[in-house]
């Protein structure tokens, strides 16, 4: 994985302020939190699908 290469992602603005709240970080910080907790999603493939799924996404 190319770690260097960066896209924009938008995050909904509740969500923002959930993690800035837990977390009292600022937003370069926020982003990297944001970064992990979607690397740790993605391990669970099967429940990354189901989600898919369930938002009707495919």
């Amino acid at each position: 994985m190319n770690r260097s290469r960066r896209t924009v992602v938008e995050v909904r603005d509740d969500l923002h302020r959930e993690i800035r709240k837990l977390a009292l970080l600022n937003d370069l910080r926020i982003y990297e939190l944001t970064n992990a907790i979607i690397e740790e999603a993605l391990k669970d493939q099967a429940k990354v699908k189901a989600l898919i799924r369930r938002l009707k996404m495919v």
